[in-house]
């Protein structure tokens, strides 16, 4: 794989935890790291992350990210650029291009639909998107906002997340993930985001009470971290006494033991701030289903892109308790069902979501070159991959 020298100027960049992180992250490290310079913020920890990475990081406090950045792409030979979450930082590709930057990539995820939404913000992306030789989009369901707000100042080109199906696989042992939380024998069903309103947790809690009238050994287990966590920690304690963990964050070996331990997954997000905030995809989503777990998913902004409804789990209105705790019911009620959900997404993960063919997208926008048959808006898959619903057993 070859790319011109290339500057990724993110705010979202391990050791930080969360979704956009992770696209970050997973797609940075397949890039050739001899040509890659990556500024990020300080975190707590990146010293010692940092100093295991084959290519350069430069950290900077808080979100001055554009300090010295003439000096690094001059000391560097930077030809080219990628910003990965475009909502807020491609404020900065004016930046970016005028410290000598050629060539810039930005990418869109689900806040920016937010930002669309709202008439000052969408001023302000659309004024910049002009710097950008081309904004990537993560699914058809985000594209036309994305046309709508932009019209012709910027190539659209499809760069969806994906997933590890060797990290993430079934056959792992949860055992010890079910000692350490006393989950017990019963139904465990799983939800790993970060903690904010728009994930749905809230509403995950509520409908728990409902299942746990005909499931009363089930046991619903919160991964994460954010500003809800101790909301959502009082609310389980007040809503299903001894039945809700939060286990807050969890180490990246023990993230697939979790799913192991599981027997659903639960993601209801929902717009949220009157459609200002929406998911993107949900990374955890198709985590869940390379485990080998039927999954339940919130329709929001993207959401509905990491699932095939009806045959690797069941998409949902959650905006209130009522669907997430009849799609639980049926789940639970039908557990050969459940399997064979889970066993088909498990096939849809490994033939569809990439990480590496990702990468060789991101990699030939870097290096300018042309889209491939599939056109540049990328509505089959996360790179070019065909639709797959048709071949789901």
């Amino acid at each position: 794989m070859d790319i011109p020298r290339t500057l990724v100027l993110t705010g979202h960049f391990p050791p930080e935890p969360g979704g956009v992180q992770t696209f970050t992250w997973e797609l940075a490290r397949r890039l050739p790291a001899d040509r890659l310079l990556v500024v990020a913020p300080a975190w707590r920890g990146a010293a010692e992350f940092d100093a295991a990475l084959p290519f350069p990081v430069v950290r900077r406090r808080g979100y001055l990210l554009f300090r010295g950045l003439r000096r690094l792409v001059a000391r560097h030979r930077i030809e080219a650029g990628w910003i990965p979450a475009a909502a807020p930082f491609a404020m900065y590709a004016p930046l970016v291009r005028a410290a000598g930057v050629r060539r810039l990539i930005g990418s869109t995820h689900g806040q920016e639909l937010g930002w669309f939404r709202a008439v000052p913000t969408r001023r302000a992306l659309h004024a910049v998107a002009g710097s950008f030789d081309a904004l990537t989009h993560l699914c058809a369901s985000t594209l036309p906002e994305l046309e709508d707000a932009l019209g012709d100042r910027t190539r659209l080109v499809r760069l969806a997340g994906a997933v590890d199906t060797d990290r993430f696989r079934p056959g792992l042992d949860g055992a010890e993930i079910r000692r350490r939380h006393a989950l017990g024998s019963g139904p465990v069903v799983l939800s790993v985001a970060r903690l904010v309103r728009r994930k749905g947790h809230d509403m995950l809690i509520r409908a728990w009470a409902d299942v746990l009238r005909r499931y009363p050994d089930a046991r619903l287990v919160i991964v994460g971290d954010g500003p809800m966590r101790r909301r959502l920690t009082e609310l389980g304690d007040r809503t299903a006494p001894g039945a809700v963990t939060v286990t807050g964050p969890v180490s990246d070996a023990d993230l697939p033991l979790y799913y192991a331990a599981a027997d659903v997954f639960a993601l209801p997000c929902r717009d949220n701030r009157r459609g200002l905030q929406v998911e993107g995809l949900g990374l955890s989503t198709l985590e869940a289903s390379a485990s080998g777990l039927p999954v339940i998913v919130g329709r929001s902004g993207g959401s509905p892109e990491s699932l095939v409804d009806g045959r690797t789990g069941l998409l949902v209105d959650a905006s209130g308790p009522d669907e997430p705790a009849l799609a639980l019911h049926r789940l639970l009620a039908d557990p050969g069902r459940a399997r064979a959900m889970g066993a088909a997404g498990r096939r849809w993960t490994r033939d569809t979501w990439s990480w590496d063919g990702a990468a060789a997208r991101l990699a030939a926008l870097l290096r300018g070159s042309a889209p491939d048959a599939h056109d540049a808006k990328g509505r089959h898959g996360p790179g070019t991959e065909p639709a797959w619903d048709s071949r789901i057993g």
